[in-house]
């Protein structure tokens, strides 16, 4: 119990038990209040602290998730892209062997066709080579027919002979008919000049009118038309 001096008296007197309570009471309440108010801001803290440290574990799991996803997504790109440049290397590859097997086909298409132009080209030459030498063969002469030949060069020299006649000639000195038409056969003789010009040597000794100057170089071995063809050279 607490003694509070009477202050009329001067006097202590003790104060009752219940009045001493009507102090201490409200003062606990106030006490217990904030004890409470203290516990409930730490409880409140404690719990912000919590909800932060949640959100921040949130917020590094999202970002941990979301840089996996970005590595995800550049790995996936670069994949892609090596992919793509695969491809069109690829592409390019096929595209360059097409062109490559067209242009080999062509080449080889006129390799060919310049080859089977030589090869008839070569075999022109060679039948043509082939069918010389046959003719060159056919036309050799034989040494009689050398020597008829340089009789019958030297008669024509001399003086117009027709074909008939310079065999003719020939027999006369000794050589085969046979002999005698293939020398002249191997000559390249122009027979109408052959007939002006016996018709010039015959109009230089007499005179003859042109029937008669005809049927005397038909008399000689000319043909008809060699004949006239020497008369119409001395104006007849």
């Amino acid at each position: 119990m607490t003694d509070i001096q009477n202050r009329s008296t001067g006097v202590k007197a003790t104060r009752p038990w219940l009045k001493k309570k009507r102090i201490i009471i409200p003062l606990a309440a106030l006490l217990l209040l904030v004890v409470v108010s203290v516990s409930q801001q730490s409880a409140q803290t404690a719990a912000n602290d919590k909800v932060a440290l949640v959100a921040s574990q949130k917020a590094a799991t999202q970002a941990a998730a979301d840089k996996v996803v970005a590595d995800q997504a550049a790995a996936d790109k670069v994949v892609a892209d090596q992919v793509a440049a695969d491809k069109a290397a690829a592409d390019k590859a096929a595209a360059d062997k097409v062109v490559a097997d067209k242009k080999a086909a062509a080449d080889k298409v006129v390799a060919d066709k310049a080859a089977a132009v030589k090869a008839a080209a070569d075999k022109a030459a060679a039948d043509k080579a082939a069918a010389a030498k046959k003719i060159a063969d056919a036309n050799r002469l034989t040494t009689a027919q050398e020597n008829a030949k340089r009789k019958a060069e030297s008669y024509l020299d001399m003086s117009g002979f027709s074909r008939s006649g310079l065999i003719e000639q020939l027999q006369f000195e000794g050589f085969a008919e046979n002999d005698a038409k293939r020398a002249i056969g191997s000559m390249n003789v122009n027979w109408n000049t052959e007939a002006e010009q016996k018709a010039k040597s015959y109009t230089e000794m007499s005179g003859f009118s042109r029937s008669g100057l005809i049927e005397q170089l038909q008399f000689e071995g000319f043909t008809n038309a060699q004949a006239a063809h020497g008369a119409d050279s001395v104006g007849l």
